[in-house]
């Protein structure tokens, strides 16, 4: 049985690995992955692993009794993207600073 421990200490406990499905008793919603897949762990029960930046690449309900989900560590190329975007963002949000800047001293 597995264990995992996501972001926010929720731990997803008696999970079955089944190829590299986590099966769990009952229903996991998606927005508990939401935000909270920053630092988690993983437990076997002998062995425990910590990954960071992990992705939710699939969560699916069988038969309303269980949630088969599959996480994955974040692709190098998702991280250059998120650190492009966070760039982009924040010259723009220079440029507005600039520009309101100007027109206040008009």
């Amino acid at each position: 049985m597995y264990t995992i421990t996501l972001a926010d200490g929720t731990k997803l406990t008696k999970l079955e690995l089944n190829g590299n499905n986590y099966v769990a008793p009952g229903l996991i919603e998606d927005s508990l992955f939401e935000g909270n897949l920053g630092t988690i762990t993983i437990s076997d029960g002998t062995s425990t692993e910590t990954y960071e930046d992990m992705v939710l690449v699939q969560n699916t309900t069988y038969d309303g009794k269980t949630s088969w989900f599959i996480l994955s560590e974040k692709p190098p190329q998702e991280k250059e993207k998120e650190a492009l975007n966070a760039e982009i963002t924040a010259l723009q949000l220079a440029l507005v600073e600039v520009y309101e800047t100007l027109l206040g001293g008009m």
